[in-house]
């Protein structure tokens, strides 16, 4: 029971007290913490793309064989990411998230000291990805229940420029270390993250909505002070109300209840087939242009090049998320990603692949944030990481699927064009998929 001077103050809405708040500090240290999170995630996802040619003559692979390079991780990712959201929406966003960053760098030391195989790189990036793929959901959750909601898709964009940089991060990588140290020089990265784990300890704060559904009142009192200071004398004394059943369980069933089953549906198509030509071009750009007669050094570049418009299409399309409708900015955005990925297919000049890349990083890879914010706006509270998590991992589905695809594409098929051909449908099934998405199932909160 509450005592005389918690009873005696104020009852206010977390939401309503969130969203009226203004940006401050803690909101930045959050999007700067999670900034550093997402950009190990992004690094040791395209690793492994750099991993591919030392691959074919380490181990003499075939072209889908070295798919598997990427795609391995991928299946530790959909396992991870769709855990993830159940076990957040009951024991708190926070620790699910350090708990997976600490495992997820321990394995990356693993790899980097003991994968000395084809079966044991898979085996270990398999379990490398078992943490990585609660990175990002519960990411994307902490920013969607921290931050006011006008400002929620422009700084998701922000925090994922961190995703795109470790990208860009891999491609220097493997220029700088892998023609003196060999691919193992790549997984060096996990002896730095342990640290990284550490200082999340300190500087995250866990969900104020989380903590105010649980009913852990004092708790809540501590984070809304920090985020909305100028209302700390406010906030020291209130009980935080929350339209959203306390008792009600995280479950994957619910994400098929009558009002939001067609739209998980929706979300869950658009993540396959985004994630499929998301991974797909990440792994195979730097092979493919080698294939088109770019140099080695300038074929790696192109890697980072995808992730550098990577990191500004989020943002850009965050700012426009934020001012018009979601739907309509992803549309646009992949609708002329296909274009592009389509020149891709059909024409082969230094200029055109530096163009269309350009615009493919730009446009599909910078509208999967303005996907997962979307993802995020058609659950309540209770089933938020369940319904990002899982989204992300069935879309992981198609993350497996593209590198392998991939590289099996070419071995059937000798050259780019059925590759780049078969991300441009990929992109264009994506947009099929907005269109099972209602605007009535959107939360109340957003």
């Amino acid at each position: 029971m509450p005592n005389s001077a918690e009873a005696a103050g104020p009852s206010l809405d977390i939401r309503a007290e969130i969203d009226a708040g203004k940006l401050g500090p803690a909101h930045w240290l959050l999007v700067a913490t999670l900034g550093l999170v997402t950009m190990f995630d992004g690094y040791d996802v395209f690793a492994p793309a750099y991993v591919i040619p030392f691959g074919f003559k380490e181990w003499m692979l075939k072209p889908s064989q070295a798919g598997l390079l990427v795609s391995s991780g991928l299946v530790g990712f959909m396992i991870g990411a769709i855990a993830c959201g159940p076990i957040a929406d009951r024991i708190g966003r926070k620790p699910t998230l350090l708990a997976a960053l600490a495992w997820a760098a321990l394995l990356n030391i693993v790899t980097a000291f003991y994968a000395n195989s084809f079966g044991s790189f898979l085996a270990l990036r398999v379990l490398t990805g078992l943490g990585l793929g609660m990175l990002l959901p519960l990411s994307v959750t902490l920013i969607n229940e921290i931050v006011p909601r006008r400002s929620t898709n422009l700084l998701v964009g922000c925090m994922m420029i961190g995703w795109s940089v470790g990208g860009v991060l891999a491609a220097l990588a493997a220029l700088a270390l892998t023609p003196t140290h060999g691919w193992h020089a790549l997984f060096w990265i996990g002896i730095p993250t342990l640290p990284l784990a550490l200082a999340c300890a300190f500087t995250l704060r866990e969900s104020p909505r989380f903590l105010a559904l649980r009913g852990r009142t004092q708790a809540t009192r501590t984070v809304m002070s920090q985020l909305n200071p100028e209302r700390a004398d406010v906030y020291a004394n209130a009980d935080f109300g929350i339209a959203e059943p306390a008792g009600r369980k995280g479950s994957i069933r619910r994400l098929f209840a009558a009002d939001v089953a067609r739209s998980t549906t929706g979300v869950w198509i658009c993540a396959a087939f985004s994630l499929f030509t998301i991974y797909g071009l990440s792994a195979w750009v730097p092979q493919a242009m080698i294939q088109r007669g770019e140099g080695f050094a300038a074929s790696f570049g192109f890697g980072a090049l995808l992730q550098v418009m990577a990191a500004l299409g989020g943002v850009a399309l965050g700012w426009a998320a934020d001012r018009y409708e979601r739907k309509t900015v992803a549309t646009a955005a992949w609708l002329v990603a296909a274009v592009a990925i389509a020149g891709l297919a059909l024409l082969n000049l230094h200029w055109t692949n530096l163009l269309f890349i350009s615009i493919a990083g730009f446009c599909c890879m910078g509208a999967q944030p303005v996907l997962n914010n979307l993802t995020a706006c058609l659950y309540p509270t209770e089933i938020r990481s369940t319904g990002v998590g899982t989204q992300l991992g069935v879309g992981r589905l198609g993350g497996i699927l593209g590198p392998y695809i991939g590289g099996w594409l070419q071995q059937v098929f000798p050259g780019t064009l059925a590759l780049f051909l078969a991300m441009t449908v990929a992109v264009l099934v994506s947009i099929g998929g907005l269109t099972l998405i209602r605007h009535k199932t959107v939360s109340p909160e957003f």
